[in-house]
């Protein structure tokens, strides 16, 4: 298992990815959909935070099992919110 920290930074990277897009949408696309790009980064903010606070909760060390699928279920949702947030962002040119 990687370290906390490791998790950590990679849940900010993949955020800031998105926002990133999120923002050039924003900004340099002619009629974008202000309101709708300010949910999506919202959720962003969000997920971000949700995530985040996961990773600080400590289920126990005496349960090396439970704390495995508990990192390893966080992992899963990360990248399902991510393509989830991704698919937000495409859906916001059409």
């Amino acid at each position: 298992m990687s370290s906390r920290r490791k998790l950590k930074k990679s849940i900010i990277a993949a955020m800031d990815l998105l926002y990133a897009d999120c923002l050039f949408y924003k900004l340099f696309v002619v009629d974008a959909d202000q309101e709708a790009a300010n949910k999506v980064i919202t959720h962003i903010v969000e997920t971000q935070n949700e995530l985040l606070k996961r990773v600080s909760v400590n289920e126990g060390k005496e349960a090396k099992g439970r704390v495995k699928a508990y990192y390893r279920k966080l992992r899963v949702d990360l990248q399902n919110e991510t393509n989830a947030i991704a698919k937000e962002i495409a859906n916001l040119g059409e």
